[in-house]
């Protein structure tokens, strides 16, 4: 084959190609725009339904018991304040520097034994390493750092409810995966 006849065979092809996309109803289509043209503003009319007219109920339970306390602390009334128990921690202590971040945030990155001393090495979210013993403050719990191993730092944290006061929670943070773990 040349390249005389590969081309007329080309232009043979698209010639058959465009000839098949004409549309025998394009007068029904012409119809119908100009129908549309004579009439922009004719949309279907839309039926909306009618709302019915509001009739306030009245509230009957004001006088009840309410549904956002349970039934026996509202009877005992036993709710505790905050400053009423020997576990509230000291507020008058300056706050050290890890306690800015929930204890989630903080991670074990390892531990250095100097002589007897245990120190932990905990990285921020900041990414500031900072070096802790036993003793030293963190998170946002008022957790206060009790053991110090190999793997692991123990966390004395200090929780208040108004049903209990304050209690003492038991936490960690793990040097093996790195995560937090609350016992």
């Amino acid at each position: 084959m040349t390249w005389r006849q590969a081309k007329l065979m080309v232009l043979s092809g698209v010639a058959l190609m465009l000839a098949g996309c004409a549309d025998a109803n394009m007068a029904q289509l012409k119809q119908k725009l100009a129908d549309i043209r004579e009439a922009p503003g004719s949309q279907p009319m839309i039926e909306i339904p009618r709302v019915p007219d509001y009739e306030p109920l009245p509230y009957r339970y004001s006088d009840a018991r309410s549904p956002f306390l349970a039934p026996d602390a509202v009877v005992e009334n036993t709710f505790t304040q905050p400053g009423d128990s020997e576990l509230a921690p000291n507020q008058e202590r300056s706050p050290e520097p890890l306690e800015r971040y929930a204890l989630q945030e903080l991670q074990l990155v390892g531990t250095l034994q100097m002589g007897q001393r245990q120190r932990a090495l905990i990285r921020t979210p900041d990414e500031e390493v900072v070096s802790v013993g036993v003793g030293n403050y963190v998170g946002s719990n008022y957790g206060r750092i009790s053991r110090i191993t190999e793997q692991r730092i123990d966390i004395k944290e200090r929780v208040f409810t108004q049903r209990q006061g304050w209690q003492v929670r038991d936490a960690a943070l793990t040097l093996a995966d790195g995560e937090n773990a609350d016992e």
